[in-house]
């Protein structure tokens, strides 16, 4: 692996490094020797990022210090049958196509108890589909990611838009209905629109309040 373009400082850990974090990655991914005993009702944080959350099992297809599995969610989560107790995901199912986007709730509905909520946080394409609409009308408005900034040059609803669909790696966007119907379609019930760190589950709301400017939040039941 090349370092020679790397600025190597005695005060970082090894670990710090994104070229080692890759490696580290490349060896562990998808390897169950790594990962830990999942004890019953345990809290899963699917997609987590960089946003590592104490207490619970964080899951992310990037290893990174602190991160429990490191897996593809494409391929199922590594875990048994009713064991889960509350799942959260932010901004991590749209990075899914559709199709393994229905997979991994349909999973997620599997690894749950009984009674058990889920969170999922997503863009809110209705968000930017209303804030797009009324700026064509005239309005004095902001895009729900104006605070990400346009480095495009162009007219900024339509840089923001475009940054939505094609930024980061998206494949599907949903509003509250599309969401809602996905997850009833993998088992769950009363989806519900909620608020920033409003909902059922109290161990549920660890919401990023950077990410709240663009976010629909949903909860949902597994009966």
């Amino acid at each position: 692996m090349d370092f020679s373009k790397t600025r190597i400082s005695l005060s970082r850990k090894p670990t710090d490094y994104s070229k080692v974090q890759w490696l580290i990655g490349q060896i562990v991914r998808g390897k169950e020797m790594f990962y830990p005993r999942v004890v019953a009702g345990s809290y899963l944080n699917v997609g987590c990022g960089p946003n590592i959350e104490p207490n619970f099992v964080n899951i992310d297809y990037s290893w990174r210090p602190g991160l429990d599995m490191c897996c593809d969610i494409r391929r199922g989560l590594p875990l048994p049958d009713a064991i889960v107790g509350g799942v959260y995901s932010e901004h991590c199912l749209e990075h899914l196509a559709l199709a393994d986007a229905k997979a991994f709730l349909a999973d997620c509905h599997r690894v749950m108890r009984p009674g058990a909520y889920i969170r999922m946080v997503v863009p809110d394409l209705e968000m930017y589909a209303r804030a797009y609409i009324a700026d064509l009308e005239g309005q004095s408005i902001e895009m729900p990611n104006q605070q990400f900034g346009n480095r495009t040059g162009v007219n900024r609803p339509v840089a923001m838009i475009n940054d939505l669909f094609y930024g980061s790696g998206h494949r599907f966007h949903y509003d509250f209905r599309t969401l809602a119907e996905v997850l009833g379609g993998a088992g769950f019930k009363s989806p519900t629109k909620r608020a920033f760190r409003l909902g059922e589950d109290p161990r549920l709301l660890v919401d990023d309040k950077f990410r709240a400017c663009e976010s629909l939040y949903v909860e949902a039941v597994r009966p």
